[in-house]
């Protein structure tokens, strides 16, 4: 709590330097970072805008224009405002980019940004169980207790689609109870504790808690990888962009991790880097979404 409360208090302190720093420059244009909230809850929403706050000032400076961070409600206000050319960027979890990519695919523009978590870009997502679990398939954890941090959209998904295809149930009639954590490295410790039989949480996770307390390691076993596929978080740049601020503004993201702002900003969305990729990265992440949502449509008819 004290480290949160002295973060936040950095960062009110930075942000109001930078705010005084440019309040005697005329802005000559304005854009938008715009936001989903939904599936960005590891801070706590006064934490996140502050912070994107500061990733809006990092991203122009030098630059003779005003970002401004807009959060919005749904996926659908999005597209409303890209349709009509009000926003220019936007930090979405990857879920809503997989459900919506073909109404996002004519606004944007081939540059994406994507949020590396662990030390490497694309997640592998695991299944663990106690050690005390006789595991033998997916169907061995029938009736068993699940944690799960919900707020990761994308992990949950894979659940979805994972449990439906060698249970053919949901998650919530297949699991005794599915317990929403308050964080990634809580799931673990909840299946070394015994409190769950299971949890699903990206690989680098478990290394990480294995690597703050040995123990872990004796108590746990990873029984199924969803193999490196997956990615958080995206930024995603639309079409109506000026090009000599958008390039710029594409320098500045950039060089992000050499600034100290920049390291402040990665460090409070924990996150080791924000790295541009091709859109065809995501392909192995729609493909499963794509053959779920044909299964599904199958199973209606």
């Amino acid at each position: 709590m004290l480290k949160n409360s002295c973060v936040n208090i950095g960062l009110r302190c930075l942000l109001g330097l930078w705010l005084c720093g440019n309040a005697v420059c005329a802005q000559e244009k304005h854009m938008t970072l715009a936001y989903i909230e939904t599936g960005l809850k590891e801070l706590n929403n006064t934490d996140k805008q502050v912070a994107l706050q500061i990733l809006a000032r990092e991203l122009t400076k030098n630059i003779d224009v005003e970002l401004s961070v807009m959060p919005l409600n749904s996926m659908q206000e999005m597209l409303d405002l890209a349709k009509a050319g009000k926003i220019n960027y936007s930090l979405i979890n990857s879920y809503f980019y997989l459900k919506n990519q073909e109404s996002l695919a004519p606004l944007l523009k081939k540059e994406i940004w994507a949020a590396q978590r662990g030390q490497q870009l694309e997640e592998d997502y695991v299944l663990i169980v106690n050690n005390d679990i006789a595991y033998q398939d997916i169907r061995s954890l029938s009736g068993k207790r699940l944690s799960l941090y919900a707020d990761d959209l994308l992990m949950g998904f894979y659940l979805q689609q994972l449990i439906q295809k060698e249970a053919n149930k949901a998650p919530s009639s297949f699991f005794k109870s599915i317990k929403d954590t308050r964080t990634l490295s809580q799931s673990v410790l909840d299946v070394y504790f015994k409190t769950s039989d299971a949890c699903l949480v990206p690989n680098h996770v478990v290394d990480l808690v294995m690597e703050l307390n040995p123990a872990v390691k004796q108590g746990i076993k990873i029984v199924h990888h969803s193999g490196a596929h997956f990615i958080m978080a995206l930024i995603l740049v639309f079409k109506n962009n000026p090009e000599v601020e958008a390039n710029a503004i594409r320098t500045n993201l950039q060089a992000l991790p050499n600034s100290i702002a920049g390291q402040q900003i990665l460090d409070l969305f924990h996150v080791k880097a924000i790295t541009r990729i091709q859109p065809e990265s995501l392909n192995s992440m729609l493909d499963l979404y794509r053959r779920y949502q044909k299964n599904q449509h199958i199973k209606t008819r």
